[in-house]
């Protein structure tokens, strides 16, 4: 029977009855007449707080320093599978019951779903970390993933408060991600594995990485430049180290600038309570080509 399909002239019978197909099976939503994602974010009143970043620039422990003021929640990386706010967990509980799986569907869906999370903490700053790499999951450049998403452009139009936290030293975020992808922990929390098989970096694949991600960040500073709810921050100047202590705790500036672009006082723990976990004294038992990553990396944050 299935053979049958591959016939040329039974296939494009089939292609006929199509639109009947479709009209009884294959139901679509009609958008029209529902808010748009401007309306979502403009309902969120100023508590919707968006941290744009990319994985392995410490938005884990930024966002758990944010979540230390009694006014602010976080409800994680909503585009992540494992959260328990995550965006598709809640599609499948809900909205995949009655309406089949698009994404035209995923993005309208998404603004809906955070405007709903706001709404259910009420007086409450919200956190939504979002994971750049991860947005062509819910927009059109699923298509072509690339730094023109839409949702940057509707979150300036709302004037919701956004956060970019960028790393200075993007070669030491790829290798941290790698080493910390084939040990299976990310943070402090995890329980660690022995060490991974040692393994090379491909720098080509580096280099295209690097080069994609300071796109994005000049795209979304193009598009945020100069607006009051915008704060660009950088993951390796978060912190101080004590010289006596060596203790680490967060910048003093730091609780000054957040509270002045969400207005709100000053009630932030300066004291991390998670540390990444880093290892980079013992890359070079892991990585199999680390002098050549080494001059990379040098050569690479000499012209940033």
């Amino acid at each position: 029977m299935t053979s049958l399909l591959h016939a040329p002239a039974i296939r494009a019978s089939l292609r006929k009855l199509r639109p009947v197909y479709n009209a009884i099976f294959r139901r679509t939503r009609d958008y029209t007449s529902l808010p748009t994602p401007e309306d979502h974010l403009r309902s969120m009143q100023g508590r919707g707080v968006f941290l744009l970043c990319y994985g392995r620039s410490g938005s884990t422990v930024f966002a758990d320093y944010l979540a230390s003021h009694p006014d602010m929640i976080t409800f994680g990386e909503v585009l992540g599978e494992e959260s328990y706010y995550s965006y598709f967990q809640w599609l499948s509980r809900t909205v995949l019951w009655r309406w089949p799986l698009r994404p035209t569907m995923m993005a309208q869906e998404f603004y809906r779903y955070c405007a709903r999370l706001v709404a259910g903490k009420p007086g409450m700053h919200c956190l939504f970390d979002i994971k750049i790499e991860s947005l062509h999951m819910i927009e059109g450049n699923w298509r072509m993933p690339g730094p023109d998403f839409a949702l940057f452009e509707h979150l300036k139009a709302a004037n919701v408060p956004v956060i970019l936290l960028t790393r200075q030293d993007l070669v030491a975020r790829y290798v941290s991600g790698q080493v910390a992808e084939k040990r299976g922990a990310y943070h402090s929390y995890h329980s660690t594995t022995s060490d991974p098989e040692p393994f090379e970096i491909d720098l080509s694949a580096v280099t295209a990485q690097l080069d994609q991600i300071e796109a994005t960040y000049d795209k979304i500073r193009d598009v945020f430049g100069g607006t009051d709810a915008f704060l660009e921050l950088s993951y390796e100047n978060l912190f101080v180290t004590d010289p006596v202590t060596h203790e680490t705790r967060f910048t003093e500036y730091l609780p000054e600038q957040i509270a002045e672009r969400l207005r709100i006082t000053d009630q932030f723990d300066p004291t991390p309570r998670l540390q990444k976990l880093s290892d980079e004294g013992g890359y070079d038992r892991l990585i199999t080509n680390w002098q050549a990553v080494e001059a990379f990396q040098s050569e690479r944050n000499a012209r940033a």
